[in-house]
């Protein structure tokens, strides 16, 4: 009885829980998914909350400045200091969003816009990431013209060869396992057809199963 009490209490939370964008500003303005286009006009591509949010996982929060690995100054979620700004003091989180929002309005969007062709939100949450990590002119001269040519597996072959970053310690240019790890991050999104949401509720039933399966082999014993 204790097993199969369990059993449904763990299913039904895994059926229950939700993914929830960690953005505490609620939905970032400028960065909405795609809106309907006017007559004549290509759909305008946007990255979708779920998209941002992996950005944001993959950036991490960090309160003060730290170079990024190549030798750029940084802040908050990936936030590139620009002259003028100063942030000795560090920042807040809820700061750190909103640098993060006019980022994404400032670097990822202009490169989006620059798409000729339908895409799922997938694959544009997917270029969304990549632009935000490596800027619109590698994006541009890289992985855009395939796209817009509709070469996709060329494309994400483009992407997956920024990979490479200064280490902190030699100075020297390397491939960087955190790089390597987004790159096929973005490819992999870019490539699969469910949503950022279906497979956050896929994993969390997958670990929901987990949890039951260790609890009943602990009361079995």
């Amino acid at each position: 009885m204790r097993l199969f009490a369990a059993a449904i209490m763990v299913a039904a939370l895994a059926c229950e829980q939700k993914p929830q964008a960690r953005s505490p500003s609620g939905s970032a303005r400028g960065v909405d998914t795609q809106t309907q286009p006017g007559p004549g006009q290509p759909t305008r591509k946007r990255m979708s909350e779920a998209g941002l949010a992996k950005i944001r996982e993959h950036e991490a929060f960090v309160p003060k400045v730290y170079d990024d690995g190549a030798g750029n100054s940084t802040i908050g979620y990936g936030h590139m200091v620009l002259d003028g700004e100063d942030f000795s003091g560090g920042i807040t989180e809820a700061e750190a969003i909103k640098l993060f929002e006019k980022d994404v309005e400032r670097v990822v969007n202009g490169s989006l816009d620059k798409i000729e062709v339908e895409l799922t939100q997938n694959q544009i949450d997917a270029i969304g990431s990549f632009v935000f990590n490596v800027g619109p002119g590698a994006f541009e001269k890289g992985p855009l013209p395939y796209i817009n040519a509709r070469k996709h597996e060329s494309a994400t072959s483009r992407i997956l060869k920024y990979v490479t970053g200064r280490d902190v310690r030699t100075g020297e240019r390397r491939v960087l396992r955190g790089l390597l790890k987004r790159r096929r991050d973005e490819v992999a999104l870019y490539k699969n057809p469910h949503p950022l949401e279906f497979l956050h509720r896929a994993v969390t039933r997958t670990g929901a199963l987990t949890i039951l399966m260790f609890h009943s082999r602990e009361i079995r014993t």
